[in-house]
């Protein structure tokens, strides 16, 4: 049985916050008359992560020979948060019996209700938060169920960065092995003047070096790194538990000291921006018990011995100031539709994203991929029935766009 299917929603891109409602429309198409028990819509929201741990190789027993090694079998650890799950019947239910339904071109709307405490759409190397939309057709009892489209949606938090205006500051020294005691340590102090930031923001990194022996400086090095911490149980003893620690460089730029005067190496200050990229929102394990995400700015000084080098990080928090949303683009009502719209091309989706511009006087918006993050292939299994191929989907973020006059300001004021 062939079928096709034409889920438009109230938002072409997709992109929601949490706490707001999908709205969108079905168009399912049966090329011949078929017997069908239901025709339903699987909503789900869900963080979930997954890796496997090899084991070391057991002793072989006395009855083995002695140069063999017992193989063990890898231990696996899951883990899953679910944050909604709802399942829509247009068609029939999980107890109705089976009915003959004519070929022809069939509507169905919806409506789906996010929960405020959905964290941000994230995809990582062992785990993911994921929100997605899947039609179901059960065609009898003893038949498994057809999964005929499966769409997934961008959703991301709303971060509240007004507790996080304070100003953020390290210091670090030196590690000199304790038997050269004419060694004086570095010392290394980073300062940044607020802790919270949107994608799109500069952060105005000031280091201050402490130089006491006036070591010849080669390069200064700055990172912005996301850290993703992944929980695991272990399949078949829940109690026992394994973490995983992912740091990913986001942003990373060098600047070469070498032509630095000797006279300024001793109190040596630098001062570097950093524009955070599109990324997810900072993810506490209060929000979410497999899976966080945390955001650090590291420093690294280096010098002309191999071995004398300083480095530090600081922590920041990434956040999502976002305005509300145009009424333009929630004007479609699905549940009036009649008949079936062509998909909106991937240019024509562009022009209708929302532009968030206009209720912010000083910055200009867009969604960006998040470029660092592995495409999903959604229809891995099944291609998509109207183009016949197989999609990958990468997240998406709210990004702003600062007036390069205002950061060149900031940078002179700090």
């Amino acid at each position: 049985m062939n079928y096709r299917c034409d889920m438009q929603l109230d938002s072409p891109s997709g992109v929601y916050r949490a706490g707001e409602t999908v709205n969108g429309h079905i168009y399912l198409t049966l090329t011949e008359r078929a017997l069908i028990k239901a025709i339903s819509l699987e909503a789900n929201g869900f963080a979930a992560t997954g890796w496997l741990k090899p084991q070391k190789a057991g002793k072989p027993k006395k009855s083995q020979q002695q140069n063999l090694q017992v193989e063990k079998q890898p231990l696996a650890f899951e883990n899953r948060v679910d944050y909604f799950a709802k399942i829509d019947y247009f068609v029939g239910s999980e107890a109705s019996q089976p009915q003959i339904i004519e070929a022809g071109t069939y509507s169905y709307g919806f409506h789906v209700k996010l929960p405020k405490n959905c964290p941000s759409s994230h995809e990582g190397a062992h785990g993911h938060i994921r929100y997605t939309l899947q039609l179901l057709i059960h065609s009898s009892a003893d038949r498994p169920i057809d999964v005929i489209h499966t769409r997934q949606l961008q959703v991301y938090s709303e971060s509240e960065l007004c507790k996080e205006s304070r100003i953020g500051e390290v210091q670090c020294l030196e590690q000199t092995p304790r038997m050269k005691f004419w060694q004086k340590p570095l010392q290394l102090n980073l300062q940044i003047p607020r802790q919270g930031y949107s994608p799109g923001a500069g952060i105005s990194v000031h280091v201050k070096l402490h130089n006491p022996q006036q070591l010849l400086l080669t390069e200064v090095v700055y990172r912005l790194n996301m850290v993703s911490t992944y929980v695991g149980l272990q399949t078949n003893k829940p109690k026992r538990r394994d973490i995983k620690v992912e740091r990913q460089t986001l942003l990373s730029s060098g600047h070469e000291l070498v032509s630095q005067p000797r006279s300024e190496l001793e109190h040596f200050q630098h001062l570097h921006m950093l524009q955070v990229p599109q990324t997810p929102a900072t993810l506490a394990s209060a929000a979410c018990a497999c899976l966080q995400i945390n955001y650090e700015v590291e420093v690294l000084v280096r010098t002309q011995q191999e071995k004398r080098s300083i480095m530090a990080q600081i922590p920041i928090t990434i956040g999502n100031v976002t305005p509300p949303c145009p009424n333009s683009i929630r004007s479609m009502d699905p549940m009036n539709a009649s008949a079936p719209e062509q998909t909106p091309t991937p240019g024509a989706a562009t022009k209708l994203a929302p532009d968030f511009s206009v209720s912010m006087t000083s910055l200009a918006s867009n969604f960006r991929e998040a470029e660092f993050m592995t495409a999903t292939n959604l229809n891995k299994n099944n291609k998509h029935a109207l183009s016949g191929e197989q999609l990958d989907f990468k997240p998406r973020y709210l990004y702003y766009e600062l007036d390069q006059n205002q950061t060149q300001e900031e940078i002179v004021s700090h």
